[in-house]
């Protein structure tokens, strides 16, 4: 004997879970933007970059506005734990500091864009671009030296370092 079962329900409502309510064109269309409106405004504009594809000290002159810079790292790495790795930022304006940061590219990063992440065991594999949980206050507009140093702390284990570029944004 055959019997047909309806869906079941964890509501005590009745057609619980069947209903489908329609969602208007313009809110689909809506909400469909929203993600990328929001990843536009949040990330600020690229206003430069100190490049680096090992470990290292570089830096670049930048016209930076008064206000928040944001630090991003541009970063292609395979790595094993334990590893520690770290931007020291100095911001330099008419010949003296106004501004330092420490950043780390392998920690949490508050966004993720175009971001490839593969972890097995102790083994990393990290690729993409993504905002730093650091940040600068300048206090005036105007060319600005940017000071980086990347390095690994003593002791991390081995690793493969292709790309890290410090990007800044504003």
């Amino acid at each position: 004997m055959t019997t047909s079962a309806k869906p079941r329900s964890f509501s005590n409502r009745p057609n619980a879970g069947t209903h489908k309510h329609p969602v208007s064109p313009v809110l689909a269309r809506t909400s469909a933007l929203l993600p990328a409106l929001l990843l536009l405004t949040g990330c600020g504009k690229e206003v430069g970059r100190v490049p680096f594809s090992s470990e290292g000290s570089h830096s670049a002159s930048l016209a930076l506005s008064a206000g928040k810079v944001s630090f991003w790292t541009d970063l292609d790495i395979d790595y094993r734990e334990p590893s520690v790795l770290r931007y020291d930022v100095t911001l330099t304006q008419g010949g003296a500091p106004v501004a330092t940061a420490t950043c780390d590219p392998l920690g949490p990063l508050s966004l993720q864009v175009a971001w490839v992440e593969v972890s097995v065991g102790t083994g990393h594999r990290k690729r993409g671009h993504g905002e730093m949980q650091c940040s600068a206050v300048l206090p005036k507009s105007g060319l600005t030296e940017v000071a980086a140093t990347l390095a690994f702390a003593a002791g991390s284990a081995p690793r493969n370092l292709r790309k890290a570029d410090l990007v800044l944004k504003q």
